[in-house]
């Protein structure tokens, strides 16, 4: 919502289901059995608020930690070629007022200027957000396109069968 400007989305988890027969089960039904199953209420939300200026800042910020020297995920982005927006995490579990673990987090979205995809990674006790940029940066390159190999194919090539003749 932050890299929308504050409009509500819904995502989508599943494209669609087929059964057995290529028939596809329609969309508002398999939604309303995980949504029954999973506690999620429906409800209308016209989004949130945010000040230009301080949606702004918080923009720029996570297009910082991406982009410029000593940003916490700018080692795994900087020679990426499309700018991303993120935000390295991490926290801390406690007890008895020491830190027993740390869970480790990343938030991003990209491309910056027009978003089309974000990414959250989690890793528990993961130790530190930045243990975490590394996956979020290879589904964005997955997303993108950028792991495509161009395979040729030699038809060329006899058959094996046919070299034992």
């Amino acid at each position: 919502m932050l890299a929308n400007g504050g409009k509500t989305i819904n995502p989508t988890l599943i494209k669609s289901i087929k059964k057995v027969d290529g028939t596809e089960i329609a969309k508002q039904e398999y939604e309303s059995y995980f949504n029954e199953k999973l506690g999620i209420v429906n409800e209308e939300n016209d989004g949130i608020t945010i000040n230009p200026d301080n949606l702004k800042t918080v923009l720029e910020g996570m297009k910082d930690v991406t982009s410029e020297t000593g940003g916490t995920a700018y080692k795994y982005f900087k020679n990426f070629n499309i700018t991303v927006g993120g935000k390295t995490g991490t926290a801390q579990v406690e007890k008895k007022g020491e830190i027993v673990y740390s869970h480790a987090w990343f938030v991003g979205f990209a491309p910056f200027d027009n978003p089309e995809i974000a990414v959250v990674v989690l890793v528990e006790r993961g130790g530190a957000g930045g243990y975490t940029v590394e996956a979020a940066r290879d589904v964005m390159a997955e997303y993108f396109g950028m792991n495509a190999n161009q395979v040729e194919e030699d038809t060329s090539a006899i058959p094996y069968t046919e070299m034992q003749n």
